[in-house]
């Protein structure tokens, strides 16, 4: 993402989105320019003080933003978010947290010091599996299907096609509007581990507390992805502890999820804690999947999403 600055001949008027000229007696006094870096991976990137500023982009012939709020697409993406998408997202959030809630409690009565170990393993193995997940999903939405497609269309893959033209978006979304999709994702399975909860002996029970805490491991992570991913967007008001566990990459680091938002988007797919990302672009895991079903199906990858990002009225 390019921080750009447009400086103004003396007496033309500012553009939409450009700074004015100088007040009288300060034209002297050159504003100390603001450079490009490079993220890790070759992304360009910004200094992380920019904040909104970094989120400025030129503006093609037609007056319509290259991408941001203003754009035509990411106007009318957002005008498609319904009342009754509305109302899943609360449903959802309701009963992921009451099933999170009684899972944790019966994981925590049933758990033993001899589980320790495998619970350990079993955590770690549920944040990797949670990573690649993140990244299968969001690849998929990212890269095949239309907002057009009767009910997955708005309801799932809108979203991450106003993402790529208004990256910040996500950031002024409230926390049941960015994270109900992930809540519903997980309502299966938490459902499942509560009905065996109530139903299995305490023998069995203990026998399968270390498998319960990974598939809980998986959950958890799973439904925090999107606030994760919200936190990888924000630049001002994080918590320290937030942005500690960004700093040590224990989740989405800032500067890791750029190199994802330089178009064509193709590459950086995990957004849980994005371990997987490198590893998974150095066996071009992504480009040989999307090679395999192009070759299938005729059907090239990302054509949705360039149309999007394309509109300009």
């Amino acid at each position: 993402m390019l921080a750009r600055a447009a400086a103004l001949a003396p007496g033309a008027a500012p553009g939409p989105g450009r700074r004015s000229p100088p007040p009288a007696g300060l034209e002297g006094q050159e504003e100390r320019p603001r450079g490009r870096a490079m993220a890790s991976g070759g992304a360009e990137s910004v200094p992380e003080a920019a904040g909104p500023a970094a989120e400025a982009a030129e503006e093609p012939e037609g007056g319509s933003r290259r991408w941001g709020a203003q754009h035509a697409g990411a106007r009318e993406l957002a005008e498609l978010y319904s009342p009754g998408k509305r109302l899943q997202e609360w449903i959802s959030v309701i009963l992921c947290f009451s099933l999170i809630c009684f899972n944790f409690y019966n994981l925590l009565f049933y758990l033993r010091l001899e589980h320790m170990p495998s619970v350990i393993v079993g955590i770690f193995a549920g944040v990797i599996t949670a990573d690649f997940l993140s990244g299968l999903f969001h690849w998929g939405a990212d890269t095949w299907g239309s907002v057009e497609l009767p009910i997955v269309g708005k309801a799932f893959i809108r979203p991450f096609r106003e993402h790529h033209i208004d990256p910040t978006a996500i950031t002024r979304h409230d926390f049941i509007e960015t994270n109900g999709d992930n809540c519903f994702m997980t309502l299966v399975p938490l459902a499942n581990m509560a009905y065996k909860f109530v139903s299995f002996s305490p023998e069995a029970l203990y026998e399968t507390c270390p498998w319960e805490c990974y598939v809980f491991a998986l959950i958890i992570f799973i439904t925090m992805t999107n606030q994760i991913h919200k936190w990888s967007h924000t630049y001002f008001g994080l918590p320290r502890w937030v942005i500690f566990l960004q700093d040590w990459h224990v989740i989405l680091p800032r500067k890791h999820h750029r190199i994802h938002h330089v178009s064509p988007h193709e590459t950086y797919f995990c957004i849980t804690t994005g371990w997987l990302n490198y590893p998974l672009e150095k066996i071009r895991f992504w480009r040989c999947l999307e090679n395999i079903i192009q070759g299938i199906t005729g059907e090239k990858p990302r054509a949705d999403d360039m149309k999007w990002a394309q509109k300009i009225k």
